[in-house]
């Protein structure tokens, strides 16, 4: 069920990131260095959307460990912006990498107690 979940939040990540960079031209008339943070945002959450994929695809303690790890801090980054600018879409984003950090933990989590099991 996790599996599943996993597989749902990682292509709304990768969503949410086209959608942010798109938003940029919309937010944005002319290229700025405040545009270009905001696609560069975008561009962040979409890397760490395929770290993800990635963890699905290839099933490695390195791709476990490294989409939580930026899960994790992609979610501290999210509570940081949402205690400055509580809006819906960031509260959205802040709910989906908790929930993928929670997903790629019990995949590695899993992945360890199933090596220990084969040794």
């Amino acid at each position: 069920m996790l599996a599943r979940i996993h597989w749902i939040g990682t292509w709304a990540a990768l969503l949410l990131a086209v959608g942010h960079i798109f938003m940029t031209t919309r937010m944005y008339a002319d290229l700025s260095v405040p545009a270009l943070w905001f696609a560069g945002t975008g561009l962040g959450v979409f890397a760490v959307g395929l770290l993800n994929l990635l963890a699905l695809r290839t099933p490695t303690g390195l791709g476990r460990g490294l989409a939580l790890a930026s899960n994790v801090m992609t979610t501290v980054l999210m509570a940081l912006l949402y205690w400055l600018h509580p809006a819906g879409q960031v509260l959205f984003g802040l709910v989906l990498f908790a929930l993928l950090t929670l997903c790629a933990l019990a995949g590695l989590a899993g992945a360890r107690s199933g090596a220990e099991a084969g040794a």
